[in-house]
């Protein structure tokens, strides 16, 4: 692990441990408050309980439900009532969950407790009309103040984590993963259910065994969507895998037929990937298809189509692109990637990545995506016979333009 990464590890697991301590001292102690932290840690455990032989997807962002927990802490106990709770269900996690990596475990759990402690001490700290208790016309005041701590909270909680990210892997699409708009309406319900049981649970701590069963059924619909969303992509690169790019790229195809606009299919191969995998190992050879998949994707427009085709293959689909515009995006796509190096690790000597192209268009209606597929992996053949890094039409669309 890069050393800037283990110094932001350990630096924000130990500014959590000093976190408790200030909070700690700073406490006016109440049965009261401990009896609700009690309850709040069984609400956390029973749903880690309940959810845990669900299976997480190693290496994407997931959504465990466990910040309703936290919100709400925010709202009825002391500030460090809401950082000791991540800081205690966190190695709970590590013990009944699947197998999962301790350190990044442990490292959540810092970060909720830094992220949603800090929500808890503005809550406890915003003046009396404000925060004060959750009674008569007061409410409404009480629940958009509860609204826009938590908010700050997820918001906290997000940035430490990319920050984390991105320190562990530049070229990783984190900003994809984390703050699509999938993310953003996991955040929302969780705000929305941490806003509503905290308020009934202002009035009886009883009333959060209510809220278990409503947490557990949202911890469950949301990794569902989670592991559809995981299916459809492939997990070194979060391109398209082969199945469901082909899926998509066929209605594209059919829908180009239909309305008689122009199509092309790019196949890109990494040359001499074999080669780079047996001289620097295999985290270079997934350090560079990383790479080229993050490079790649960032040149291409919105709408067009980019899956992992096979070990070191891409398939691009390019609507409304005909076979001129398809050479000239396909050939800055090689020129850019040729600019860039992979390396295995910080210090590791860079590894020079370049790639072929073949290219191949939609001319009739009546051509299929396995016809074009199968016309641009010729020209792919002809771009390696012809000394790779470079772009080769199909035969069909040089014949055109030379006729």
């Amino acid at each position: 692990m890069p050393v800037r990464v283990r110094v932001y590890i350990l630096g924000l697991n130990v500014a959590a441990l000093v976190a408790l301590g200030f909070t700690v001292a700073d406490t006016r102690w109440r049965g009261r408050d401990v009896a609700v932290f009690a309850a709040l840690v069984c609400c956390g455990a029973v749903t880690i309980e309940v959810t845990r032989r669900i299976k997480v997807v190693h290496g994407a962002v997931t959504h465990d439900m466990q910040s309703v927990w936290y919100i709400t802490a925010a709202a009825l106990c002391p500030p460090w009532c809401v950082i000791l709770l991540p800081m205690l269900l966190a190695p709970y996690r590590i013990a009944r969950m699947t197998r999962g990596v301790t350190y990044r475990r442990l490292f959540s759990g810092s970060v909720c407790a830094l992220a949603y402690g800090g929500a808890g001490v503005l809550f406890d700290h915003l003046p009396h009309p404000l925060a004060g208790s959750a009674t008569g016309t007061h409410v409404l005041v009480w629940l958009v103040a509860l609204a826009g701590c938590g908010a700050l909270g997820l918001a906290a909680n997000n940035t430490l984590l990319l920050v984390a990210m991105r320190l562990s892997d530049p070229a990783s699409p984190v900003r994809k993963q984390a703050l699509d708009r999938e993310a953003a309406i996991t955040d929302l319900c969780q705000l929305s259910l941490a806003v509503l049981i905290a308020l009934p649970a202002a009035f009886s701590p009883f009333l959060l065994v209510g809220a278990v069963p409503i947490v557990v059924v949202m911890r469950r619909f949301m990794m569902h969507a989670q592991l559809v969303t995981a299916a459809r992509l492939d997990p070194k690169t979060g391109l398209l895998n082969a199945g469901t790019w082909q899926r998509e790229a066929e209605l594209e195809v059919s829908r180009a037929g239909r309305t008689q606009t122009p199509l092309a299919i790019a196949i890109a191969d990494i040359d001499h990937f074999k080669a780079v995998n047996d001289r620097h190992g295999h985290l270079a050879g997934d350090a560079a298809l990383s790479l080229i998949s993050a490079t790649m994707s960032a040149l291409l427009r919105e709408y067009d189509l980019i899956g992992r085709f096979g070990g070191e293959e891409f398939a691009i689909c390019l609507p409304h692109t005909d076979p001129a515009e398809a050479y000239r995006v396909a050939d800055r796509l090689r020129e850019k990637v040729s600019l860039v190096s992979a390396t295995q690790y910080p210090g590791a000597p860079p590894v020079q990545i370049t790639i072929s192209v073949g290219v191949a268009s939609l001319e009739t209606a009546h051509r299929t995506l396995d016809e074009l597929i199968a016309a641009a992996d010729a020209a792919l053949y002809r771009a390696k016979a012809s000394g790779r890094n470079c772009v080769i039409l199909s035969r069909e669309e040089r014949l055109r333009s030379t006729g």
